[in-house]
Parts: C-alpha cells; structure tokens; sequence
C-alpha cells in the first residue's frame, strides 16, 4: 500500500500547486484496489483546492460531504450527480483494472488503479479546465484526458491501446457538454459554503534562522502560518537571487492547522562567512500589500559581540559608580547625623552648666 499512499499524495500536491491564485478547482482523487486489503475496494476523497470536502467509498455506495461545520447539509441533486459520478468511477476503474491486469499478466498481489478527475474555474466564474488521469500500480503512464476550453487532448499512455479519432471526438464532446458543466455547478455550489475557509486570507510570518553545521552555517528562511498556500519566497545573497539548485526544501507543506509553511535552505562555508555577504528572506503573498523582509550579514557576530560586551561593561561600571555612590551619601549621611547628635549633647551640657552657675 506504499504506492498507493506516495500516489494520491502526489497527486493532491500536483493539483494545488496547479490551482492559481485567481482561480479555484474540485478534483476527485479516485482508488481502486484489486486483492485482499483491509480497504474497501473502491475509495473517492473530494477535494475543493486544498480542502477535502468529500468522500464516498464502495462499502457505503453513497455521496458524503464533509464541511466546514457539521451541521452543513448538501443538496439533494448535488448528491446525486456525486453519487452518479463516483459510481461512474468505479465502474470505469473496475474494468479498466482487470484489462489491464490481463494484459499485464498479473494474476497475484494487489493491484492499485487510481484516478484524478476534475474542473478548475477562474475567479471570473468562467471553467478553465477540466482534466483526467490515470495510474496503474504506480505507472504514471496509464491515460490522461485535458481539455482547457480550445484544445482537447488525449495521451493513451503505455500500457493499453489508445481510442481513434471518433472516440475522441465523442469523449470531447461528453466531457464538454456532460462533466463540465456539472463539475463547475458542484463547485460553485461548494464555494459558497465553504468561502468562509477556501477563500480566507492569512498572512505569512517570516524568519531568517542560522544554524551550525559541519563546515560552516546552514541559512534557512521559513514562512508559517500563511492560507492559501500560493507564496513565492526568495533567499537573496547581496541582492540577487540564490540559485535554486544551491538551495534545499522548497516544498509547500502543511501545518497541522489549516495554514502552510515553506521552508528554503542554503549551505554556507566557514570561507564564504568571512566575506560578510548579505542574506535576505523576501516573501509575497495574497495578503500582504508589499513583502516581508528580515536580513542577515554573515561575519558580524563578532562586530556585535564586541559591541554587546562594551556596553555590558559599561553598564557594569555605571552599576558600581551607582552603589560607590551610594555607599559613600549613606556613610555621609550617617557621619552628620553622629555629629549633629554630638552637637546636641555638648548644647544640654553647656545649658545644665549655666544653670547650675546660676
């Protein structure tokens, strides 16, 4: 099931990163398993961008949708057509599984026939695209349909003989007048339920961290806590742009709570640290008006350790000077008041000695 977990992972990260800021897509991420597992034979997780909002497997035979609030309800038709597509799924997969299982002469184990589906739309509420793949077992070259509005195009793939024209024109012409048009209707009905989470905008917080590595220091800029996930985020060395096959990371990835980070990392020698270049993070997103910047300059630590130590012993000095000081009004203080009680004393004397002369 190793496969099965790296393919729809895979497959959920292809359709994000192709959903563009200014528009919104809902995909169907589709299995099929053929073998004795613990799953059910047939499983569909529906996704609107990057949130699941559906699921529907072959235990259940039945379309459920999963929003925002648990008490959000769907409408009947949409249901329906759900129900009518994933049961249309897995159909299609079941028969294309065994084909191919035959045709590949697999007669032990489990095999894994997945499917992604979908439409995309622009903000504009004009559809984009809608788009077909399919996997084999982990073969990335099973079939794939994309039609963008102008072009329609079909790639059979390796692995069973692909339609001839008149089967292409006819699948066109469904997909065009028959799951287009349904996919845009579910997923304008979606985006009004759930505008409140898929359409919110959270801005990125940016840090530029610094750590000790075997020959050197590994640069890291991390942006957190930002939705949607669409971000561009640079490492500049001296105002140009680092190279991206100098860098590490680069991957968008979740954060557990409904926000994405982005992590870039460069490696940098003991020798380059000593010519104090300058490191900055810059990042862009749908909510920020201008970017996030933080900066760096390798090679200064020493500049202000010196300059941090300076001003402790300063500060240490005016400390000591302070309690010198102190010391010193106290005693003097307390010198006078000896004094004064001195005073005192020989004033009483000198007025009992008066009287008794009297």
């Amino acid at each position: 099931m190793d496969k099965l977990s790296i393919f729809l992972f895979v497959l959920s990260f292809y359709t994000i990163v192709n959903t563009g800021s200014g528009s919104h897509s809902l995909w169907a991420l589709a299995t099929y398993i053929g073998g004795e597992t613990p799953f059910p034979e047939f499983m569909v997780v529906g996704m609107l961008d990057d949130v699941q909002v559906a699921y529907y497997d072959s235990n259940m035979k039945h379309f459920i949708y999963r929003g925002h609030n648990p008490t959000d309800k769907i409408p009947d038709n949409e249901a329906q057509d759900g129900a009518y597509v994933f049961g249309n799924m897995y159909n299609t997969l079941k028969v294309r599984s065994f084909n191919l299982k035959n045709h590949l002469n697999l007669t032990e184990g489990v095999q894994v026939q997945q499917r992604m589906a979908g439409c995309e739309m622009l903000d504009n509420g004009e559809p984009a695209l809608i788009m077909q793949k399919a996997n084999f077992n982990g073969i990335f070259a099973d079939f794939a349909i994309y039609y963008n509005m102008t072009h329609f195009t079909y790639d059979a793939g390796k692995l069973l003989i692909g339609w001839d024209g008149m089967m292409q024109a006819y699948k066109r012409t469904v997909y065009e007048n028959v799951y287009l048009p349904m996919c845009i209707r579910t997923l304008k009905s979606f985006l009004k339920r759930g505008k409140n989470v898929v359409m919110r905008k959270v801005p990125p917080r940016l840090r530029l961290i610094k750590k000790e590595v075997s020959g050197g220091l590994q640069v890291s800029c991390l942006a957190f806590g930002f939705y949607p996930r669409h971000i561009n985020l640079t490492l500049l060395r001296d105002g140009q742009p680092v190279a991206e096959q100098e860098l590490t990371g680069g991957e968008v990835l979740p954060s557990g709570d409904g926000t994405y980070q982005l992590r870039k990392s460069l490696e940098v020698s003991t020798e380059e640290l000593k010519k104090r270049h300058n490191y900055t993070c810059t990042a862009s997103h749908l909510s920020l008006d201008n970017k996030l910047d933080v900066s760096w300059e390798s090679g200064a630590e020493r500049v202000h350790l010196s300059t941090l130590s300076a001003l402790l012993v300063i500060v240490l000095i005016v400390i000591l000077l302070g309690i010198f000081i102190c010391v010193k009004r106290s005693r003097f203080t307390a010198s006078q008041s000896k004094l004064a009680n001195v005073d005192e004393k020989v004033s009483e004397e000198m007025n009992l000695s008066s009287d008794s002369e009297t």
